[in-house]
């Protein structure tokens, strides 16, 4: 967390002025310039040059929420997404970052 609010950003955009500490961000970053999309939602016009990024939106098209938070009414089909919210009902954050309003348990 703490490389976010790092003033070293070592990878820099050829194209343009975006600029960060990681070489994949980087690398994702780049394919947002590949005019081609490669890979398109068969429910809507979304496309992108990015497998992951298609796999990420497929679930927006999904009904059904495979985890549910048991003690409110929140659900979703991430389970990244469950497990961040998850914290938010535990009052108790240990580590809290000192640039931003970021806490973890």
């Amino acid at each position: 967390h703490l490389l976010r609010h790092s003033k070293s950003k070592d990878f820099k955009c050829d194209i343009c002025d975006y600029e960060t500490h990681n070489k994949k961000h980087l690398k994702r970053h780049l394919l947002t310039h590949k005019v081609v999309k490669d890979f398109r939602c068969a429910h809507c016009d979304y496309a992108t040059n990015n497998k992951y990024n298609l796999i990420e939106h497929l679930l927006k098209h999904k009904v059904s929420k495979d985890y549910k938070c048991d003690r409110c009414a929140y659900a979703t089909n991430k389970k990244r997404n469950y497990k961040e919210h998850i914290l938010i009902h535990n009052i108790s954050k240990d580590f809290k970052c000192d640039t931003c309003v970021y806490a973890t348990n």
